[in-house]
């Protein structure tokens, strides 16, 4: 017996033209084909573009919302950054404002001056905190 050849297995597989309606092989050319309607494709592509359509709206919708989002984080983080900006610029003005020669000049320009006397007044409360123990507490002869 001998290998079956290219040839052998194509004629075995039957011929590849389309079955027609009248149930024979026929050819393509001269055949008209505006009769011939194949039931199972058009049942099957009208929800398959349905299908198409949602899913191309969804990613349409996915894409729209992720350029919104980042134009959003842009203007947040460009927000962020004039924030930043305003916080150095604060510091700097407070740090300043602290600063003893800049607060010396000022109060000389406003007429304070070194003190001529100077009072000093006890606390009566922190004087109470630095008592002993036994005097802070209650009396013996007030004990229950």
């Amino acid at each position: 017996m001998t290998a079956p050849t290219r040839i052998d297995r194509v004629k075995a597989l039957g011929p590849s033209l389309p079955k027609f309606a009248n149930g024979n092989h026929g050819r393509w050319i001269g055949f008209d084909f505006s009769g011939v309607t194949d039931p199972r494709r058009a049942k099957w592509i009208v929800p398959l573009l349905l299908v198409a359509v949602v899913t191309a709206l969804g990613i349409a919708a996915l894409r729209i919302d992720l350029i919104r989002i980042r134009y959003a984080m842009a203007a947040s983080v460009e927000s962020e950054n004039s924030l930043i900006e305003e916080r150095r610029a604060l510091i700097a003005h407070k740090r300043q404002l602290r600063d003893p020669t800049v607060l010396a000049v000022e109060a000389r320009e406003r007429g304070f001056g070194s003190p001529d006397h100077v009072f000093s007044i006890v606390d009566p409360k922190a004087r109470a905190s630095r008592l002993p123990a036994v005097a802070s507490g209650r009396a013996e002869s007030q004990a229950p």
